[in-house]
């Protein structure tokens, strides 16, 4: 049964859900830092590492080294990423192993499903930064209708929150509960990814000489 905006809401499962996909997001971003980083930064060891999870890199600190900073701004995002789900597991007591192995817990995970890009090996080096791009853009979005939701203690997002979002800087933020805990972190963690998809669409520009549309 597939999730819908008419579900009774129960927080506790939606919560858990959120946190299968915050884990997702992360996963999908060390896959970015993966192939981005032996295409370009240490492309002598492509042959060795082609595969991100059997030739896995198990201490993400790795990337940060390199001199890329499209590789440093994905590694920023991922860390955001990983310190709220740490956060979120704490606050409510998740077991992130068994939640990842719960059908129903993963089959909530898809209820604001971001775009994940599934095969990013073939694709080039330029391609990749503009599908992360639509990465991060669809992770912030993904994360705000969580935010809505926990605020409304709805599924069914109110219109005014939706048009909210597209206020400029903190003035997107402003109708959230910002007393509820979970929101509260939620809105901390957009408006750290944020400031990564700012620098990111900045470092693009300046990259490739024009403006950038991102990929669709």
């Amino acid at each position: 049964m597939k999730v819908s905006r008419n579900d009774p809401f129960d927080l506790n499962l939606s919560v858990r859900g959120l946190g299968v996909m915050i884990t997702y997001m992360h996963s999908d971003l060390y896959e970015y830092m993966y192939y981005m980083t032996f295409k370009r930064a240490m492309k002598s060891h492509g042959k060795e590492f082609t595969n991100a999870w059997t030739e896995s890199i198990d201490h993400l600190d790795f990337f940060e080294q390199t001199d890329d900073p499209f590789v440093n701004n994905i590694y920023t995002a991922t860390g955001r990423l990983i310190d709220a789900k740490h956060e979120l597991n704490i606050r409510w007591g998740i077991d992130e192993e068994e939640d990842l192995n719960d059908a129903l817990i993963v089959e909530q995970a898809q209820r604001y499903r971001p775009y994940l890009l599934l095969f990013k090996k073939s694709k080039s080096y330029k391609k990749l930064t503009q599908y992360y791009e639509r990465a991060l853009t669809e992770f912030i979005s993904c994360l705000y209708s969580y935010a809505c939701a926990y605020t409304a203690q709805s599924f069914k997002i109110p219109m005014v929150l939706k048009k909210q979002f597209n206020q400029p800087g903190a003035e997107s933020l402003r109708l959230l509960n910002h007393d509820d805990n979970t929101v509260a972190l939620l809105s901390e963690l957009i408006s750290g990814l944020k400031e990564d998809l700012e620098e990111l669409i900045t470092l693009r520009e300046k990259k490739y000489k024009k403006k950038i549309i991102p990929t669709t």
